[in-house]
């Protein structure tokens, strides 16, 4: 019975691993939206081969928990349109920037004498 419950012990530390490292990648944003679906159904069948030991296995119960948390994150478009939201800001800034410059040249500012 050791056996087992080492092995149970080892896939459990696996999966949290995992939940883990995904966790990781999503928040640094390394993760595309197609990424995201393809690995929120790896967490489906994840959380379909722990769900036998859910009720008698505290440690599976978290990971679970824990992995449909991260599921949900990762197929929340919430984050993905803040993301672009704030590239398309930056990209707003620097042409208004790169404008103000290129007309500024020409004009009667500081630059000139008088």
């Amino acid at each position: 019975m050791k056996d087992d419950e080492i092995i149970h012990s080892d896939v459990l530390n696996y999966f949290n691993a995992e939940f883990d490292a995904l966790d990781e990648r999503l928040r640094t944003g390394k993760l595309d939206y197609k990424e995201r679906v393809l690995v929120s159904r790896k967490i489906d069948e994840a959380v379909h081969l722990l769900a036998p030991y859910v009720r008698s296995d505290p440690r599976a119960r978290h990971l679970v928990r824990s992995a449909e948390a991260l599921k949900k994150e990762l197929l929340s478009v919430r984050e993905m349109i803040v993301k672009q939201l704030k590239t398309e800001d930056q990209q707003a800034l620097w042409q208004a920037i790169t404008e103000r410059k290129t007309t500024g040249q020409g004009s009667d500012g500081p630059d000139t004498a008088h």
